[in-house]
């Protein structure tokens, strides 16, 4: 079962991706973007919190550690994922996004004294090697040195998010073995994130923007939205009843879906080479390495 909620997770995220690579294209505002999805998964969320959640659960000292991971990850690591689909394509930016798990293992290393094994220097040098790769790639999207210097700037988001992500999963988790509540996490994890891009969006006086997403990619975000809610619950319910280093290969290996979807309904807007291929298999299979035989 945990790991069919994780596929559920990873299929969920792809989708995700997919439907906001295309509202984007309509409505280049990541920030809007967020703001939408996180919306759609906090109402969602909130009221599966009413009808099943026990009143008794809305304590602090239970979901302290949810509102940490909220304020890291959905919130500022998708509005950083968005930016960098925007600016990179789901081809490029995915696959970084997806390497969460090397920062999560060097963050053992370096603060919980965990061993360094064979399949975990394997598994980083894979993971590296990938990065590189689509660094490359990157750079070589344009011919001119002047945008080869802003292409490489962009990298930044994908990496940014992927830190802030593989933090949060690690305080979802402490989370729920202090109260084994899906609902709740996610409930207080989307509902922190909401709230502080709801105050952003309102203090940098983009309100307005909200009110002029094209319709088209209107649908697309909410849909964004809908497919993260699936995601969410499936993740939350598999960090509950699994490990981490079980749950987090499987639900962060969906740039491998990503890259199907791209090459098959994206080419208009996506570029797909064998290096792009090749980097993305060689972070999943490091992703792997790193969670599954450390």
């Amino acid at each position: 079962m945990v790991a069919l909620f994780a596929l559920v997770t990873c299929f969920s995220y792809a989708i995700d991706n997919y439907f906001v690579r295309q509202g984007l294209a309509k409505s280049p505002q990541p920030l809007v973007a967020t703001v939408i999805t996180l919306s759609v998964n906090f109402a969602f969320f909130l009221i599966l919190s009413f009808i099943f959640v026990p009143l008794d659960f809305f304590r602090l000292d239970w979901v302290y550690l949810f509102i940490i991971a909220g304020i890291l990850a959905p919130g500022c690591a998708r509005a950083l994922s968005y930016k960098g689909i925007e600016r990179l394509g789901l081809s490029i930016n995915t696959p970084i996004v997806n390497a969460e798990s090397l920062f999560a293992v060097i963050m053992a290393i370096l603060f919980l004294n965990e061993p360094v094994t064979l399949p975990i220097v394997a598994g980083i040098v894979s993971v590296v090697t990938g990065l590189i790769l689509l660094g490359v790639e990157t750079g070589r999207r344009k011919g001119t040195r002047v945008t080869k210097r802003f292409q490489y700037r962009y990298l930044l988001f994908p990496i940014m998010a992927s830190i802030l992500y593989g933090v949060s999963v690690f305080f979802r988790k402490l989370g729920l073995n202090t109260v084994r509540s899906p609902i709740l996490g996610a409930t207080f994890t989307s509902g922190t994130s909401w709230c502080i891009f709801m105050i952003a969006l309102i203090k940098s006086g983009n309100r307005k923007d909200l009110f002029q997403v094209k319709k088209q990619s209107l649908i697309y975000f909410i849909l964004g939205g809908v497919a993260t809610c699936i995601g969410w619950f499936s993740l939350f319910t598999a960090l509950s009843i699994g490990r981490v280093t079980i749950v987090t290969p499987i639900a962060t290996s969906y740039s491998l879906v990503t890259l199907l979807l791209s090459y098959f309904f994206l080419r208009q807007v996506e570029r797909i080479t064998l290096k792009i291929v090749v980097a993305t298999v060689l972070i999943v299979g490091g992703v792997v390495l790193l969670s599954v035989l450390k």
